[in-house]
């Protein structure tokens, strides 16, 4: 047990608390709350965070939030996913404008990839831990991640961006918002090239998006749609990488994603307020991959997955004494893939699935006191195919006194078996179970003056999980993990913000049938932000992860091994010209720290970022 290890770390950081107490969330219940109004452990990313900490990527700014996890395959190219406190990559949901992006046709179980979001195009980040199936229903067994893109502003905005690295790295993008009467607007357009700061590595993409809004007296209408094509070029999972594998043949992926929300929010009156939604997600992949030599055939699909989504919700009540959202959900998914294994012979894995999912729930929030805040969420989920699942959760928040606040909070979640399990030509089991989780944490809130502190324990239960069965060579449900441990956030700035230091510490425990790869079991980090003068500011940006254990087959054999722990050191300035033209810089990296996320995956070495903006 590293629990000494962990208190150490503790002790000695200052961390960041990345919201204030007053900070609005839309995640976490069916209306927008206050961090103050909701039970569970909450981290909010800001867009002013992300621009003072210079992050590029969506990667860099999930580094340093604590019990996040993101699995890396070194370089542009490499699959991405994120791992909350211990669970599985695809045991946490992904929002983007209140859409789900998690995919159950591919191979990862309907993990997202988080390299295809572009953080220039964030507007915030909302991470909400512990089981939310009770809220989300599906997939939502160790938490949620809702990313929020521009929005309308009131007056006219106009921003030209471009960004330009080693190895080929470039990003340019141009973007328009404001409003005209009751009408707001935001468009963006973005395209992006990764470079190829790692071998065989590379990821191009374009994105467009937009967001219309119209409000009157009691009525309001949302719409929003993005649209993102992308390519990307890889060395297969367990081949290697680019140091060991035999093979130098790559994995290709086209892909195309878009989303579209249209929602109608009625008050109807002072106490009633009814919201209406439709919601598409539809991603087409044509994925192919030359395997592992010796151990992996060589394989290809070309996908095509879609989910419509209509709900109703309903919140009725004083939202400052009792309260209840109460509401019905349908949502329809369909796969279809047109795969082969090459066994010598193309072998077909063909499957096409479709499954409704209709939902009824209810949660309820009560002040018992003005300092004692309780809520509890059920939810009824009944799939095609499958008995109905009911999730519940239930929490509490008590504000202790004015500095000091105390929440807990239970859940149970689950997760639908992906496609791919199910329907899989080769490997597809259509009596697999749902995967589910019992989560629980608790934890102290406490601020004053310029200091806010975080600090959260948690325990969790992970059954059934869905696992491949090497003898019956089939998906099965075996694997049981369960999870324990405490992450801590911690913020200090000066009272006219010149200074913001901050850092972060989690530590979780695994205990697991079969060992987990890849998760760390303490990762720690901090950062800091100062502001020189109305002209220049600097920032730097500090990780420390632990040993992890790592699976591949380059051999041809199944390898385990232990990957070494590492430090990361990144350093940021910009430069504000004017109103109207700032000029930013970023330094990954800077001591040069050899290390990997995956067995022959390099992570990229020193690198430098240049970027210019100009709004008008």
């Amino acid at each position: 047990m590293k629990f000494k290890t962990l208190s150490l770390i503790i002790s000695s950081l200052i961390a960041t608390h990345a919201f204030a107490a007053d900070e609005v969330v839309v995640t976490g219940t069916y209306s927008p709350a206050t961090t103050e109004q909701l039970a569970s452990s909450v981290t909010v990313i800001s867009q002013e965070q992300l621009q003072a900490l210079s992050s590029h990527s969506l990667v860099d700014a999930l580094r340093q939030v604590p019990s996040i996890w993101v699995e890396e395959q070194g370089g542009a190219g490499g699959l991405t996913a994120i791992a909350l406190r211990g669970a599985e990559a695809n045991h946490t949901l992904v929002l983007l404008d209140g859409v789900q992006l998690n995919d159950p046709t591919n191979t990862r179980g309907g993990a997202f990839d988080v390299n295809n979001i572009n953080i220039d195009s964030i507007k915030r980040i909302e991470i909400i831990r512990g089981a939310q199936s009770a809220i989300y229903g599906s997939d939502a067994l160790a938490g949620v991640i809702h990313i929020i893109t521009l929005e309308p502003t009131k007056a006219a905005q106009h921003n030209l961006s471009v960004t330009v690295g080693e190895d080929g790295y470039k990003t340019a993008s141009i973007s328009t918002s404001g409003s005209v009467d009751q009408f707001g607007y935001a468009l963006k357009v973005q395209s992006k090239d990764g470079g190829d700061a790692i071998e065989g590595s590379t990821a191009k993409n374009k994105e467009a998006l937009a967001k219309l809004n119209w409000q009157a007296d009691a009525h309001s209408i949302d719409f929003s749609y993005r649209y993102f094509d992308g390519e990307k070029t890889t060395f297969p999972e367990q081949s290697g990488g680019p140091l060991f594998a035999v093979g130098r043949d790559l994995d290709m992926s086209d892909f195309t994603d878009q989303n579209a929300a249209l929602a109608w929010q009625w008050q109807v009156t002072g106490a009633w307020r009814s919201k209406v939604q439709a919601s598409w997600f539809n991603r087409e992949e044509d994925l192919t991959s030359p395997g592992v030599v010796n151990a992996v055939p060589a394989n290809g699909a070309v996908t095509d997955f879609t989910r419509e989504n209509f709900s109703w919700v309903n919140t009725i009540g004083d939202e400052k004494k009792l309260w209840a959202n109460i509401g019905l959900e349908t949502k329809h998914e369909t796969g279809d893939s047109v795969g082969y294994v090459d066994f010598g012979f193309p072998l077909p894995t063909d499957f096409n699935l479709d499954r409704r999912i209709n939902s009824a729930f209810v949660n309820v929030n009560m002040y018992a006191t003005s300092d004692f805040l309780i809520q509890a969420s059920v939810r009824c989920d009944d799939a095609d195919g499958l008995s109905a699942k009911d999730s519940g959760q239930g929490g509490v928040r008590y504000q202790i006194n004015e500095n000091l606040s105390w929440f807990a909070n239970a859940g149970k979640g689950f997760k639908l078996p992906s496609f791919l399990a199910l329907g899989h030509g080769l490997i597809g089991n259509k009596n697999l179970k749902p995967e589910l989780s019992t989560t629980r944490d608790t934890g102290v809130e406490w601020s004053a003056n310029n200091t806010t502190i975080n600090l959260s324990f948690f325990r969790n239960t992970y059954k059934d999980l869905i696992d491949f069965d090497n003898e019956l060579f089939t998906n099965v449900n075996r694997d049981l993990v369960d999870t324990r441990g405490v992450e801590t956030e911690i913020h200090w700035h000066t009272q006219d913000n010149q200074w913001q230091l901050g850092a972060h510490a989690s530590y979780a425990d695994i205990d697991a049938e079969n060992p987990l790869m890849g998760r760390p079991q303490v990762k720690a980090g901090a950062n800091a932000v100062y502001v020189l003068n109305n002209e220049w500011q600097f920032n730097a940006n500090y990780l420390w992860v632990d040993d992890r254990l790592a699976a591949s087959r380059y051999t041809g054999d199944g390898v385990v091994e232990t990957l070494d722990k590492y430090n990361r050191l990144d350093l940021g300035a910009k430069w504000t010209i004017n109103t109207h033209l700032n000029i930013h810089v970023r330094l990954e990296n800077i001591t040069d720290e050899e290390y990997f996320n995956d067995i022959g995956f390099p992570a990229i070495g020193r690198s430098g970022l240049v970027g210019v903006n100009v709004s008008f």
